[in-house]
């Protein structure tokens, strides 16, 4: 019985996929941003690893267990043109010592100038945001085999224009404590745009993301390899007159050259390393090839797709931070803050 219901989930959620678009399409794109300094110093690789922090069962849902119970992990970056961007976690115990994972991911884009249709100010101001409330469960199968699973709703609006959505993530990852690393797969952002903005609904942004990590036995160091969006093989922007004619993002013009096999291979590969100093310092950095295909200007260097952080973990709390290059014209900075249950534990005056 117990088989037959997951098998039967797993052709729902897949179902579900079916019908989701990938590439530059769909609504909600935001809810793929890093959700913390770590995934984002990661260079945004999908989150694999024996020992897991909480912020990363927002990403992979399997990686949830009852270290998490009762930890607050906070996070907030000054994303692109001021905007505010952050996200809250909390792991809940229940009495039968497993652990719900809640978190409240949202986009402050700010206020704006309302003008008519010839650019005239109104003189009235609108405001825009997107919200995501997610609730995650992971249960143990076989000792070394972990699945898990992400219920989400979106919400946004901007100005008179909101739209609600439910979306739920599946991922299942493998342990293995001795040989120190782990992998999965993962099925995210499968879903139905219940109100869409205008008259027609739009499709999430669904991938399929495989990852491996594993930390050397050697030295200390841990690794990640993530082939991200196996379900679309071909990530290049296309021009919608020519389905086969990659685009600048500059100038929208279409590009001469067709896309090598390599370079859209190399499209899906994130590259992530923790250099794990002590117990209470780590170092990290991260390389995504889409993000500097696709962010980089030519003649401007090519930084684009780097990224770099660092973890300090304290007796009661943890602190991290990222940074995130996107192109000559600047970065994100990324601030987490990870508070554990035993802060607010005071010994009683005798």
């Amino acid at each position: 019985m117990r088989k037959n219901t997951i098998c039967l989930l797993l052709f729902i959620l897949i179902s579900f996929g079916a019908f989701a678009q990938s590439g530059g399409k769909g609504v909600f794109r935001f809810i793929n941003l890093p959700n913390s300094s770590k995934i984002a110093a990661l260079g945004s690789a999908f989150p694999m690893s024996e020992e897991a922090e909480i912020s990363e069962s927002f990403q992979n849902p399997s990686l949830i267990s009852n270290s998490n119970a009762g930890k607050l992990d906070l996070n907030y970056s000054k994303y692109i043109a001021d905007i505010n961007f952050g996200a809250v976690q909390y792991g809940f115990k229940l009495k039968n010592n497993s652990v719900i994972s809640a978190g409240l991911l949202f986009v402050d884009y700010g206020k704006f100038e309302e003008t008519d249709a010839s650019g005239n100010s109104t003189g009235n101001n609108f405001t825009a945001g997107d919200y995501l409330l997610n609730i995650g469960y992971a249960k143990n199968w076989q000792q070394k085999i972990y699945y898990g699973v992400n219920l989400k709703l979106i919400y946004g609006t901007y100005a008179i224009y909101k739209s609600t959505a439910l979306a739920t993530d599946f991922a299942v990852t493998y342990k293995d404590t001795l040989a120190r690393l782990s992998t999965g797969i993962a099925f995210r952002n499968m879903g139905y745009q219940l109100k869409p903005f205008d008259q027609v609904r739009e499709a999430l942004p669904f991938e399929i993301n495989f990852s491996f990590a594993q930390r050397l036995k050697y030295a200390p160091f841990r690794y990640h390899i993530t082939y991200s969006n196996l379900q679309n093989f071909d990530l290049t922007y296309q021009d919608l007159n020519d389905p086969n004619a990659e685009i600048d993002l500059v100038t929208g013009a279409p590009l001469n050259n067709k896309a090598t096999f390599l370079n859209k291979f190399s499209r899906h590969i994130i590259l992530g390393v923790e250099i794990l100093l002590s117990p209470s310092f780590n170092l990290l950095a991260g390389y995504n090839f889409r993000k500097n295909k696709e962010l980089n200007i030519s003649g401007t260097g090519g930084r684009a797709g780097l990224s770099f952080g660092f973890a300090l973990h304290l007796k009661n709390l943890s602190v991290g931070y990222a940074n995130a290059s996107l192109n000559a014209a600047g970065s994100n900075n990324y601030f987490s803050l990870m508070i554990q249950p035993s802060i607010f534990n005071h010994k009683k005056p005798k």
